[in-house]
């Protein structure tokens, strides 16, 4: 008997811990509101980047434990550091320079009476905890106990860090996608009842609050107009004739090819700035009559560029998916694949064009002091870092600039002049793809980002918490319910299909400039390797005979071939598995509707011979 009541009272407690969580859940409350007024397919954006900013906060969390932290706690040392653990005889036998002179910092200084400190080409931040470049290759001695040596080896932290952020944000990904993928897969197999279950059973009677009962009226009405608006667009692709279906697959022939032509000539233009702005650096960046503002112009060309194409390309994409005649849930997946393509391409092209010249310096490079081409860069790592600090500030601010600037007054000038203007401009919708593009985006650049500027995960949850108010304003001040619904099930699962792939282009560039590019020799924890890999492969060489053995062996041929043909055989066999299940679900659905009819025409013969 002690152990049902403890029981009990342990599943009570549960329930109330998870209730008193609930209601400390973040933005909780906004998320009603949004839910009640817009349905739940906006809904989904916004969890989408509460999602996205615990990600933020669990990397700043790692980078300033493991890496900040142990960079304030020990002394940094500045002055000549000699490689004694590279197998390269030129670095073996060569002193180099290890005081880090900031980019830039002698071809803008003129400028930073009227820059904001926060532009890292003014030399300002660059020298800081921020960037690479700031941390030193420092083996520190903590503590000797018993013929034990404590070390905390920050270059081999700074990688490991690296590696773990990546590791955890690819674990609760695919974690979160497994989730939506079976809301999703339920939804589908409920759309036969649909209408039976929101009538009938889509009511919460624990509701007694009258406000809270308006959102749910709402969430439930937008919730009907969607299942009604999918089965209008149902019908009407079935009544397509032949005609009808040929000039359909032409006009979207013919836009493909177009947006096909406006990505390409994208991808152009960035690298064009890219090149511009390097050469003309290096022309005329350091001559004494040059104008500042003009410096810094040119400096940011690259981020002007890409800024501009996300803003111009999205509309113009956004307008040809229109006559492409897609259901609402396919458009808005049509359209987050094309600009998805544009917002990773223009940094694929950028980093692309920072590759080749970094590269240039790296391998051909014998002196101490590093040079991209005829570019003076001392730490391309740096360099990298604040290519990408700068676009995500020029993210940040254009994306404030246009909601305040823009859609604000929009929306007052066609509330002022209703009967002229309202035809014209209309009242805006809230435009998921673009919006979910937008911080898909930025979290690109944060992941790349990271590994060369630590602090930027930091700068990248305050800017997901200011633009979560922006748009919750805007969304709640601005805009109107949208006039296609759609479902949050699968919008949600996209948006993580979306992230996928731009992380997996992340990883590209962090991996190449980990494993291939030689490291600057005037700046960061790996400025005494020849790859940012090799600290690895020393720290195993250190260790004792049998672990190292074992390691290796882990990493060899004769391991990963029965790994990965075990691996091959257990996806084969939960395949099969969930093949037999599917097939076990439908027989027991025909036996629901044989049973159903068995008692249908058992009443029968009870009323008949009653």
């Amino acid at each position: 008997m002690i152990i049902p009541v403890f029981l009990q009272r342990w599943k009570k407690s549960k329930e109330n811990m998870s209730d008193a969580f609930a209601k400390l859940e973040v933005w909780r409350s906004p998320m009603h509101s949004i839910e009640g007024k817009f349905g739940t397919g906006i809904l989904s954006y916004f969890q989408f980047m509460r999602w996205l900013l615990f990600l933020n906060l669990v990397i700043f969390l790692l980078m300033f434990l493991f890496i900040l932290l142990p960079a304030l706690i020990f002394t940094r040392q500045i002055g000549t550091v000699t490689s004694s653990n590279s197998t390269n005889s030129k670095v073996n036998t060569r002193s180099f320079d290890t005081t880090v002179v900031p980019l830039r910092r002698r071809m803008l200084a003129r400028s930073r009476s009227f820059v904001p400190s926060f532009i890292p080409s003014v030399g300002i931040m660059e020298d800081t905890h921020l960037f690479y470049g700031f941390y030193e290759n420092t083996i520190q001695r903590i503590q000797e106990t018993e013929g034990f040596t404590f070390t905390y080896n920050l270059p081999l932290a700074y990688l490991l860090t690296s590696l773990s952020y990546f590791l955890i944000s690819l674990i609760l990904m695919v974690r979160n996608s497994a989730q939506g993928l079976q809301e999703s897969l339920v939804s589908s197999e409920d759309k036969f009842y649909t209408y039976c279950n929101k009538v009938f059973a889509g009511w919460d009677f624990c509701i007694n609050d009258g406000r809270a009962a308006d959102l749910k009226h709402g969430q439930i009405r937008y919730e009907l107009k969607t299942d009604l608006e999918e089965q209008r667009i149902l019908q009407k692709q079935a009544k397509r004739t032949g005609g009808e279906k040929c000039r359909l697959y032409s006009v979207r022939f013919v836009v493909n090819i177009f947006v096909l032509a406006i990505l390409g000539a994208g991808g152009f233009l960035i690298y064009y700035a890219s090149t511009f702005a390097l050469e003309w650096n290096a022309q005329y960046g350091t001559a004494a009559n040059t104008d500042a503002f003009l410096k810094l112009l040119v400096t940011y060309t690259p981020s002007l560029t890409i800024t501009g194409l996300n803003m111009i390309v999205p509309i113009i994409f956004d307008k040809l998916v229109g006559f492409e005649d897609y259901s609402p849930e396919f458009e808005i997946q049509m359209t987050l694949l094309r600009t998805v393509f544009l917002r990773l391409a223009s940094v694929a092209t950028l980093l692309g064009t920072l590759y080749t010249q970094i590269a240039c310096s790296t391998y051909t490079n014998g002196d101490a002091e590093c040079r991209v081409c005829d570019v003076e860069i001392r730490c391309w790592e740096t360099y990298v870092g604040q290519e990408m600090y700068k676009l995500v500030i020029m993210d940040f601010l254009v994306g404030t600039a246009v909601t305040l600037f823009v859609e604000f007054p929009r929306k007052f000038i066609v509330s002022r002049f209703k009967d002229k203007l309202e035809d014209v401009v209309g009242y805006q919708e809230f435009q998921i793809p673009k919006n979910v593009l937008d911080i898909v985006y930025s979290q690109t650049l944060c992941w790349i980002g990271t590994f060369f500027a630590p602090m930027l995960p930091a700068i990248c949850v305050i800017k997901t918490i200011i633009f979560f108010y922006l748009k919750k304003l805007s969304l709640m001040h601005n805009c109107i319910p949208s006039t296609k619904p759609f479902r949050a099930s699968k919008s949600r699962t996209f948006f993580m299909v979306i992230l996928l792939v731009s992380f997996l282009l992340c990883i590209i560039p962090v991996g190449i400039g980990i494993v291939q590019i030689y490291p600057s020799r005037a700046c960061g924890p790996f400025r005494s390797l020849n790859t940012m890999f090799e600290i690895v492969t020393q720290t195993i060489a250190g260790w004792p005979t049998v672990v190292r053995d074992i390691f290796f062996f882990l990493g060899s041929a004769g391991f990963l071939v029965p790994a990965v043909l075990i691996l091959c055989l257990l996806l084969y066999y939960f395949r099969a598995l969930s093949v037999a299940h599917k097939k076990m679900v439908a027989v027991l659905k025909d036996q629901l509707i044989l049973e159903g009819k068995d008692k249908h025409f058992l009443l029968q013969r009870v009323y008949e011979l009653q």
